[in-house]
């Protein structure tokens, strides 16, 4: 018939054939390639087991592993193996599909993206139908045509998938004694669990069962009151306990930037930052960037001297002094069900928790000229280098996360490039840790300064939307925060309004064996 007529088979001497390989065939250098990536990358904790215990790289070989592992490789990990060992046109509907079944077992998703879903499989299979060969296309392969449609029509993925059947499965099998009369065992070890797990709940408050325990996670943020004036550390909590933090002397640059940071997200300074920006703008000549450098960096100083008149409360005099030179450090910190570390902490483990993403509005100066900056929605990512507590003098305790922040580049597949080797925003390297998401990432086997950024969720925390937000509004217009310093901004709610209401209505599956 003529068709790929390159792929046909070329008869040598002997009666033999020679045949061409396939645009999907790995040599042997690739293979090591791929096995490499799945070998070397940290994940975080709880995320996988240690995919690295299933990959042999000089047998070029994986295996051993489980249905989860294969899942979570297919999200993340399959996107980044086959880009650096695979031709573009191989890799491409590979990295498109690893990219569908990610936002397929979103936990939230939209009715609208599910329209999108379904036009862009049927692309993807286009593809693979142009790559490889009729027999790969099972009925397995043929069955992710339907699965945004049950989407549509059942609900998200978390609800209906196979893994909480298969624990459960293999807890009842654990069941059995007597192997000649497997469903006695079975129906006997139930019936002793439910008599069990009756009594546990009738004294659970006197008794400590694993159905009031705390999860490994487990943080402070539901003892926390909207109102306390230390909001910003009174969520989440060390690893270590705050008791235990390491005390260390900050020096007068650390202090100042930790500060600054703190004061420019604290909603009742904005008054003042008003205030001082029209000072500004009538002392300082040039552009705008300019005026706007110039009030970053002189507010701290003109705050404290500001904070010294009579209209100014008790608490913002207090705020505007500064914090204390002896701070503590922490290696790790739990909150909104993250854990997250420091690199160092990471350096010695086999996880990977130090990774942080942040979704700031930021104004941007086309050129130093440019009166009229746009503010937009810009994604930073970032590593925890160290993790520190302010002390105001026992009026407040914060705590911050400093990061080292990094450049980033979209590639054309969808991936985001992230280069350790350069560093930016390092005069402004504090972020609360109510604020970031965590992520991972994974290291190009190509460039070693390039790693490629993935985002991960807390798989036991649900944001339950409206609900949330009006406990948020119902809190907002009450009493509670009448006379007290509210440590919420109300110009950029998304990057802490979100999270409190998350950490105030999120479920936890306290019954997933998960814990």
């Amino acid at each position: 018939m003529g068709i790929r007529k390159k792929l046909h088979p070329i008869e040598i001497d002997g009666g033999r054939a020679e045949y061409a390989q396939s645009c999907f065939s790995m040599s042997a250098h690739e293979k090591s390639i791929f096995c490499g990536v799945l070998k070397d990358v940290k994940l975080p904790d709880g995320s996988a087991s240690n995919i690295s215990k299933c990959v042999q790289v000089a047998n070029k070989k994986i295996f051993g592993y489980k249905s989860h592992d294969a899942h979570f490789m297919l999200h993340y990990l399959l996107q980044v193996a086959i880009r650096s060992t695979l031709p573009n046109e191989v890799a491409e509907p590979l990295i498109r599909l690893g990219s569908f079944f990610r936002s397929l077992c979103k936990k939230v998703i939209q009715e609208q993206d599910l329209d999108f879903l379904e036009t862009e499989i049927a692309e993807i299979f286009c593809q693979m139908e142009m790559i490889f060969p009729p027999s790969f296309f099972d009925i397995m392969v043929h069955l992710p045509i339907h699965l945004a449609n049950e989407v549509r029509l059942g609900g998200p993925v978390q609800f209906r998938w196979m893994y909480p059947t298969e624990r459960n499965l293999c807890k009842i099998k654990s069941y059995v004694r007597n192997r000649a009369h497997p469903e006695g065992s079975i129906a006997e070890a139930y019936l002793a669990e439910e008599a069990l797990t009756f009594c546990s709940r009738y004294l659970h408050k006197s008794v400590d069962t694993r159905f009031n325990r705390k999860s490994r996670n487990y943080d402070n943020s539901d003892l926390c009151d909207v109102d306390l004036n230390d909001y910003f550390s009174c969520i989440g909590r060390p690893l270590c306990g705050k008791k235990n933090g390491k005390p260390f002397y900050l020096d007068s640059t650390t202090k100042s930037h930790a500060h600054r940071y703190l004061l420019f997200n604290c909603g009742d300074v904005d008054t003042y930052i008003r205030e001082h920006d029209d000072i500004v703008d009538s002392q300082t000549k040039g552009p705008k960037w300019v005026k706007a450098k110039a009030q970053s960096h002189d507010f701290s100083e003109w705050f404290k001297t500001r904070a010294l008149k009579d209209d100014v409360s008790i608490q913002l005099k207090d705020f505007s002094r500064g914090p204390s030179h002896v701070a503590k450090r922490f290696s790790g910190y739990l909150i909104n069900g993250n854990r997250f570390h420091t690199m160092n902490r990471d350096a010695r483990r086999k996880t990977q928790n130090s990774g942080v993403t942040l979704v700031s509005l930021t104004p941007s100066f086309a050129s130093s000229k440019d009166e009229n900056p746009k503010t937009e929605a810009i994604t930073y990512f970032g590593s925890i280098s160290d993790i520190i507590e302010l002390d105001y003098y026992g009026h407040f305790n914060f705590v911050l996360f400093k990061c080292n922040w990094y450049e980033v580049e979209e590639e054309k597949h969808g991936l985001t490039c992230v280069y350790f080797n350069k560093k930016c925003y390092q005069n402004d390297p504090f972020v609360l840790p109510s604020q970031v998401q965590q992520c991972f990432y994974v290291q190009d086997p190509l460039n070693a300064n390039r790693h490629f950024a993935m985002n991960t969720f807390p798989r036991d925390i649900f944001n339950m939307g409206d609900k949330s937000e009006l406990m948020v509004q119902e809190a907002y217009e009450s009493d509670l925060f009448d006379g007290e310093l509210n440590w919420i901004r109300e110009d950029i709610p998304a990057a802490i309004i979100e999270k409190s209401s998350i950490v105030m209505e999120d479920i936890r599956n306290e019954d997933s064996d998960f814990d």
